[in-house]
């Protein structure tokens, strides 16, 4: 699998991507190993730069920025919370696939988890820059790759695929929230007003 050619054909060709990767016979350290580590550092890493360089609006407090050493070390805790993360995510849509007349697979799940992410974390890029942060919307098309992948990764029927998403939706909010405290406890966040 060629990390590149694979965003490229789910941003592109989503249906046609789907089919490649549901013959695809990926172990779970496999998809760690050639993607999820990758694609998984985009986010934790762009906002840390961003904040560091650019700083954010803490209101009327004024603008702060993140010490390098505070930013750095959080920016390692929410990457390496986020790994174990997505497995979570995955291992619910598997035990929840056969409600929804489809099959529980873990590994399937998580390829299905991951790649329907990559939208999410490709668009944290836009961290970077100030004043570019709110076009991480692009990365709810994630959800329509979901939508698209799990008739062919869970083998549910396409009828029940829209309610599968919605439990992906939500699973992945509350995986997110418990992914945000985990990190809250681990590295608080270290700013200095300016």
């Amino acid at each position: 699998m060629n990390l590149l050619r694979r965003v490229k054909g789910l941003i592109l060709l989503p249906e046609a991507e789907w089919g490649l990767i549901e013959n695809e016979r990926l172990s779970v350290a496999e998809l760690y190993s050639r993607y999820i580590v990758f694609l998984a550092a985009i986010p934790p890493f762009a906002t840390f730069f961003g904040v560091w360089l650019f700083g954010y609006s803490r209101g009327i407090l004024g603008d702060a920025h993140m010490s390098f050493a505070g930013g750095a070390m959080r920016a390692v805790a929410q990457y390496i919370v986020s790994l174990p993360m997505i497995f979570i995510v995955a291992f619910v849509l598997s035990s929840a696939a056969p409600t929804f007349d489809g099959r529980s697979n873990d590994a399937k799940a998580l390829a299905l988890a991951a790649y329907s992410y990559t939208p999410a974390w490709l668009a944290s890029v836009f961290a970077l820059a100030p004043g570019f942060r709110w076009l991480d919307i692009v990365g709810f098309y994630g959800v329509y790759l979901f939508y698209l992948g799990a008739p062919r990764m869970l083998k549910c029927p396409k009828d029940n695929a829209d309610v599968l998403t919605l439990i992906a939706l939500i699973v992945s909010i509350a995986a997110g929230a418990l992914h945000a405290f985990i990190v809250r406890l681990i590295a608080p966040a270290q700013s200095a007003l300016v």
